[in-house]
């Protein structure tokens, strides 16, 4: 799943729900759900506390699709759920129990993330996806393996870069790796990937197969 496939499933939400005069709930359902592609540190302010209000609400059903808003409903809310072992099952829930926003992205797209290096003298967004790596990891989603073809390709890219005059400012590769999903890490990421499909196939669908009815589970207060 792409970014600009992810970001059409935020329009089509919004759309939806537009559609039912929901103005507010379009605006908090945006908010849950791009929080948990993107670095929830984007997400400030009132942005922020709306979140965490609305974050409380457990469920979405419209149009024969429903939706789990709390992370620990996610994958029962998946058919990758349903299909799994047993063992493989009792795992899916707590592995996406234990992701932060930050390193979903990082899940998503792990295989589409370019050259993985950890630098001399990383910026602040390279020191949050080495570590997010890290982290995905020790909880057994990923596999990191060092890789001195990609750091033999970084140091020619620094070598081309000072010859043309070109900024480099993150300085040497001390070392490089590629990384790769496990089983889990699969498990998670198709639950996540069916997700989002969920709201894209109920905001694509023609009109008259949609059913108005809307619930939202109760809020607490």
């Amino acid at each position: 799943m792409t970014h600009q496939t992810i970001r059409i499933s935020l329009m089509l939400w919004e759309r939806l729900l537009k559609s039912l005069n929901a103005a507010l709930l379009t605006a908090l359902l945006c908010v849950v759900l791009y929080a948990l592609v993107t670095n929830f540190s984007e997400a400030r302010g009132a942005i922020g506390k709306l979140f965490v209000k609305f974050a409380q609400i457990e469920s979405f059903e419209a149009f024969n699709v429903k939706a789990a808003f709390r992370v620990d409903q996610i994958a029962e809310a998946t058919p990758i759920y349903q299909a799994l072992p047993a063992d493989m099952k009792d795992m899916l829930p707590d592995d996406i129990r234990s992701l932060r926003p930050s390193w979903v992205e990082r899940l998503l797209y792990v295989g589409d993330q370019g050259k993985l290096c950890e630098f001399e003298s990383p910026n602040q967004k390279m020191v949050e996806d080495h570590n997010a790596d890290r982290h995905l990891s020790a909880d057994g989603l990923i596999t990191m393996k060092d890789s001195r073809e990609v750091k033999a390709q970084v140091l020619e890219d620094m070598r081309q870069a000072k010859a043309r005059n070109r900024g480099w400012p993150n300085g040497e590769p001390r070392s490089c790796y590629v990384t790769e999903l496990t089983e889990r890490g699969r498990n998670v990421k198709t639950a996540l990937a069916q997700f989002l499909r969920a709201g894209f196939a109920a905001a694509t669908a023609p009109a008259d197969r949609r059913d108005p009815k809307m619930k939202v589970a109760e809020m607490a207060q």
